[in-house]
C-alpha cells in the first residue's frame, strides 16, 4: 500500500495567498470641511449658508450622485434662498476649492442635477503652521 505525503500549508504559504486588502477610498470629514468653509475668504453670507446646508445634507462620502437630493428646489426651502442665489454661492464654493461640479457646458444630462462633491482647497490640506522665514527676530 501506497502512502502519499499529506501537504499541510506553512503559514508563509497562507500568507502568499491572502488578497491584499484593497486600499480604502478616503472618507469625507465633516468637521475638517466646516473648519474649511469657516475660513474660507467667501465674498457673501449666503454661499457659506450654502455650505453649511451641503455639509448638513452630505452622505459619509461627501460625494453628492447626479440627480441627488442636493436639488435646486430641495435646497431652496432648506436655504430659503432663491434659484439664482443657489447658483451664485454654488459658483463662489467651487472658486474657493470647497466643491467641485462638473462643466455645465459639458454635462450631458440637462435635465438631471449635476453631482457635488465636497473638497478641500488646497491652503486647508496644510497641516504645519507656515514657516516665518526668520521675520520674527
Amino acid at each position: 500500500m501506497t502512502e502519499t505525503a499529506r501537504r499541510f500549508p506553512t503559514p508563509g504559504d497562507v500568507a502568499a495567498r491572502r488578497i491584499p486588502p484593497s486600499p480604502a477610498a478616503p472618507s469625507f470629514d465633516r468637521d475638517r470641511w466646516e473648519r474649511a468653509l469657516l475660513a474660507a475668504p467667501l465674498p457673501h453670507h449666503n454661499a457659506r449658508l450654502l455650505g453649511w446646508a451641503l455639509a448638513h445634507l452630505a452622505p459619509r462620502s461627501g460625494k453628492f450622485p447626479a440627480g441627488g437630493p442636493h436639488g435646486a428646489e430641495r435646497l431652496s426651502a432648506f436655504t430659503n434662498m432663491t434659484r439664482k442665489q443657489l447658483g451664485i454661492s454654488l459658483a463662489q464654493l467651487q472658486e474657493a476649492g470647497l466643491i467641485h461640479r462638473p462643466d455645465r457646458r459639458t454635462w450631458q444630462a440637462k435635465d438631471t442635477t449635476r453631482p457635488i462633491t465636497l473638497t478641500l482647497p488646497s491652503a486647508a490640506l496644510r497641516t504645519e503652521p507656515a514657516h516665518t522665514g526668520g521675520a520674527d527676530r
